[in-house]
């Protein structure tokens, strides 16, 4: 019987020193983390119940199952789910799953795995759920949707249902990498990637401007870039929202100057990444129906080049699946 590791997680555990991280203003937490010797993304997220004020009951979705990289999540519950039986044997519940008001899907028996702890006995208030159930949740969570399940346990009585909210999923799908491989502190981590929902499309940019840039060092604000200073610059899209939401960007760029009476451009072979570890690459904060990408924005003074803008083609991809791109000019001063 397929069995999967809890790692004897509880919702006390993001209280503790290094061990997970709240997504601002919502109540999921998310730890980012690899192993330091095999580099496999042993990352986490931890979504408690709505309406469980024990603390006991949560949704989990783990990177890693007993050390191997391996997409899954378990539902830890206040409530036995397992009946008590032999050892080494279980009796697995139905269940059903609805993310917002999609129509509800009953798991089918091989979708649902025993859960044990580390001593490797069954955890009988605990069932998991393999990657392609994963992959389904995560990509409801992602688009804005409230996971409810319904557990009907063979022993009878009153069916269990709970209800986690999608508030904050898509922020720590993304800090985790979407499960996958975390790269090691100061590169960036690899792509996410999810399975795009039939008919999925991008929320639409209306419109997408540069405000204005920050000197990393004195914090002087600019309307652009001065050449030989460091900068960070606000990329700033609106958007019409559908429920999608961002979950990586990167951002490309090209230098437009005039050298000896001519003018030409340059592609750069420097990308910036959003999520980014390692306190490099771009940040991202929302504001309303606005998408912000804090830029770390550097133009060379050169002598005899005189770089005039700096172009930057963003690509942002969704919970979803989709991906959208805005390309916009960032005008360049010299250096005083």
């Amino acid at each position: 019987m397929r069995r999967l590791l809890t790692a004897l997680l509880t919702l006390s555990l993001p209280l503790t020193a290094h061990a997970a991280d709240r997504v601002p203003g919502t109540s999921t937490y998310y730890s980012a983390r690899t192993d330091p010797i095999t580099d496999v993304n042993t990352s986490f997220i931890v979504l408690p119940e709505v309406n469980d004020r024990t603390d006991q009951t949560s949704f989990t979705v783990r990177c890693s199952n007993r050390d191997q990289a391996e997409l899954w999540s378990y539902l830890s519950a206040k409530h036995d789910l397992l009946p008590d039986t032999e050892p080494g044997y279980a009796v697995k519940p139905v269940v059903t799953i609805r993310l917002g008001n999609d129509a509800p899907v009953a798991l089918r028996e091989q979708e649902i795995s025993v859960v044990t702890n580390a001593s490797d006995d069954t955890d009988s208030a605990a069932i998991g759920f393999g990657v392609a159930t994963t992959r389904q949740i995560m990509a409801g969570l992602t688009a804005g949707k409230r996971l409810v399940m319904r557990i009907n346990r063979v022993s009878g009585g009153q069916a269990l249902t709970y209800t986690f909210p999608a508030t904050g999923a898509g922020t720590a799908w993304a800090k985790i990498g979407a499960c996958g491989p975390l790269r090691a502190a100061g590169t960036f981590p690899a792509p996410v990637t999810l399975t795009p929902v039939t008919g999925a499309a991008a929320p639409k940019f209306t419109r997408w401007y540069f405000t204005t840039c920050a000197d990393a060092s004195s914090g002087a604000v600019r309307a652009g870039l001065t050449a030989g200073r460091a900068h960070l610059c606000d990329l700033v899209i609106e958007t019409t929202p559908n429920g999608a939401q961002p979950v990586r960007a990167e951002f490309r760029y090209e230098l437009e100057y005039r050298e000896a009476g001519r003018t030409g451009k340059l592609t750069l072979d420097s990308v910036d990444y959003w999520p980014a570890t390692g306190g490099l690459g771009a940040r991202y904060r929302p504001n309303g129906s606005q998408l912000i990408f804090t830029l770390p924005l550097n133009v060379r003074a050169r002598p005899e080049r005189v770089y005039t803008s700096l172009n930057v083609t963003a690509t942002v991809y969704f919970s979803n699946g989709s991906s959208k791109r805005v390309y916009e000019p960032l005008p360049v001063r010299p250096a005083n």
